[in-house]
């Protein structure tokens, strides 16, 4: 990562939101799908919001208004409600605050780099609501129970000095996702690994239904490959950070979903993994002549 990094001239993160992405921000973060269904509540959406409530309760917090009346609000606006409840109720250690969170990488002994970010505020709210009202109320399910799931927790666990011994087992579920990228068959994601189990009982991890994956993840994937085309297009050198599970070809039940890399490559790009240092040399990360008289220097 630090090497590719260094030489770009533009970054492209999943995760940032400078002020391209926060325009319209109000507007986004509040108003309701025009097609909101009403009376089209499903009956897991129904558990998931019962748990959030009484797991509200034994945290000794006050249950808010919207949370009583949930299924009166928009779903989209619930999903805002629910990321600021989030944070105030678990603290910056979880924010999953609507500005979205940076990497801001930096080479060493410079300023930041242009960076873009992948999403807009307008860009989630378009994903949300062109999903089918199944899919809507599955994700919003998924992640109030994770909230649920959190505030569990932190009641049992105050400190959270029991998530340490989740580390190896976070690494593990890691290495699985990073091991699926780029190889001939599909990674599956259904049902869940025994490691991402663990998380998700926890709220580490989120779960990952239909909805989720359609929204999250399928959607937003093909959104993007019209922005990182257009912006290698552009840029001599382009670096890109997305989450490891956009990266491959996804088996979904009995479908295949391509990943980042696929569409990428039916797009006409040429994608290369690099394993190792010894692999460089094949890539726009291998040294230019100024560069080896530059470390050749150095080293007198």
């Amino acid at each position: 990562m630090k090497p590719s990094y260094a030489v770009a001239e533009v970054a492209v993160m999943e995760t940032y939101f400078g002020p391209d992405q926060l325009r319209n921000g109000s507007f986004a973060l509040g108003a309701p799908c025009f097609d909101d269904p009403k009376g089209l509540h499903t009956q897991r959406l129904h558990l998931a919001f019962d748990a959030l409530i009484e797991a509200t309760r034994d945290s000794h917090l006050d249950v808010p208004n919207w949370l009583e009346s949930w299924a009166l609000v928009p779903e989209y606006l619930i999903l805002t409600l629910l990321d600021t409840f989030t944070t105030a109720s678990l603290g910056p250690a979880y924010d999953v605050s609507e500005t979205g969170i940076s990497f801001r990488l930096r080479g060493k002994g410079t300023t930041s780099k242009k960076t873009i970010g992948l999403d807009t505020l307008g860009d989630r709210r378009t994903h949300f609501c062109s999903a089918n009202a199944a899919d809507r109320a599955d994700f919003v399910a998924d992640k109030a129970l994770q909230v649920s799931r959190l505030l569990r927790l932190r009641q049992s666990d105050p400190l959270y000095s029991s998530l340490g011994k989740l580390a190896v087992v976070a690494g593990e579920v890691t290495d699985e996702k990073v091991r699926c990228v780029d190889r001939p068959m599909p990674c599956a994601i259904d049902p869940v690994s025994p490691g991402d189990q663990i998380l998700q009982d926890k709220g580490l991890e989120t779960n990952c239904s239909s909805g989720t994956f359609e929204i999250m993840i399928k959607q937003r994937t093909h959104a993007w490959v019209p922005l990182i085309a257009k912006t290698i297009s552009e840029h001599h050198r382009t670096f890109v950070i997305v989450g490891a599970l956009h990266l491959p070809d996804l088996r979904v039940g009995n479908r295949v979903e391509p990943g980042l890399i696929s569409l990428l490559r039916q797009q006409g790009f040429s994608v290369t993994s690099i394993g190792g240092a010894s692999d460089i040399g094949a890539t726009f990360l291998s040294p230019s002549w100024f560069d080896r008289v530059r470390s050749a220097l150095g080293s007198l």
